[in-house]
């Protein structure tokens, strides 16, 4: 009897042992199974607030060319036409790293650029009268297209005469010609 008694008391305690290792062993799954969801939680804001601080530096990068434009109509101003060529080439560099930065929307808004971009700076090369115009022209188009559009309307509208930027762009070509 003894024996049987001491048998009861063994299996018991090894009883609740197991269900005390089960029912830590139970917490520990769903700890782990909280953590995964909020670390895949996690993981989706972090790559999306890494895709908005590089559209936050590539707009920041993007507001340095203005600047550097301005430095060109300095240079042409001064008769300066080479340095203001190679200023044109430092806009030009610093454009082309951000673009790739840039989302679909952002980046289909500077699609003038590059090309009214070389046609200022053959202009500024070939020391041409207008060289000054076209740079002051595309400041302007680029400071608008930096600015964010207004909700409801397509393209940045031109103050004065209700143009986006690109639609004034191909004005300018047709007023060149």
């Amino acid at each position: 009897m003894r024996f049987k008694a001491v048998l009861i008391v063994i299996i018991l305690i090894l009883v609740a042992f197991g269900a005390g290792y089960g029912v830590g062993y139970w917490k520990m799954y769903m700890a782990e199974e909280e953590w995964t969801a909020a670390k895949g939680k996690m993981q989706t804001k972090i790559s999306s607030m890494e895709r908005e601080l590089a559209l936050a530096k590539a707009r920041e990068k993007l507001w340095e060319i203005p600047e550097k434009l301005s430095e060109v109509i300095t240079h042409l101003a001064e008769k300066n036409f080479e340095l203001a060529a190679k200023t044109l080439d430092g806009a030009r560099e610093a454009f082309l790293s951000v673009l790739n930065s840039l989302g679909g929307e952002m980046k289909n808004g500077f699609d003038f650029f590059l090309p009214a971009l070389e046609e200022a700076k053959k202009e500024a090369e070939s020391l041409g009268p207008n060289a000054t115009n076209k740079v002051e022209e595309l400041k302007r188009l680029f400071e608008q297209a930096l600015k964010p559009p207004k909700k409801g309307v397509t393209g940045t509208p031109d103050s004065t005469r209700g143009e986006t930027p690109s639609q004034m762009e191909r004005d300018m070509g047709k007023r060149k010609a």
